[in-house]
């Protein structure tokens, strides 16, 4: 079992409760240990991320509180080349998620909430093959995790 730490805390502070509630309890339940890369963004950090390409939108979740970047955090450091590590770290967001009956979509998957599907990985085939079928190339973002518009306009 893994703990977040202070810096991983303090993001989460600045976020909408229920997101960081899924979060804590994502920690607790998952096999690979994680830390909050981000929460809460600035205008100016936003526009940065959109002009490295980083990011598609202007609209980003992170500017209200309601988003969070996770990634894995393996001996001291974060391992953004290790995808099945970002995988099993969206399974127990999917798994906090249920169990806190709050609804987080996750940017491996933008085509439902995670709580509609029996698996991360069962999600992330559904909006690739989507994507596909419309003739379109995915956006992949593993490491975003937000709130649904539905129910957090």
């Amino acid at each position: 079992m893994y703990n977040l730490g202070k810096s991983s805390l303090d993001k989460l502070a600045k976020v909408h409760p229920d997101l960081a509630k899924v979060v804590s309890r994502a920690i607790t339940i998952t096999d690979q240990d994680f830390t909050v890369v981000e929460g809460l963004r600035t205008l100016e950090r936003q526009k940065q991320l959109v002009a490295s390409g980083a990011s598609q939108t202007m609209k980003s979740r992170h500017l209200t509180g309601h988003a969070v970047d996770l990634a894995p955090w393996v001996n001291g450091t974060i391992d953004w080349n290790g995808t099945a590590r970002f995988d099993t770290i969206a399974e127990a967001v999917r798994q906090a998620a249920i169990d806190l009956n709050v609804e987080v979509l996750w940017g491996g998957a933008w085509l439902l909430s995670l709580n509609y599907y029996d698996s991360a990985a069962q999600a992330f085939d559904a909006y690739v093959h989507e994507r596909q079928k419309a003739g379109r190339k995915p956006f992949i973002d593993r490491p975003h995790f937000q709130l649904s518009w539905r129910n957090y306009p």
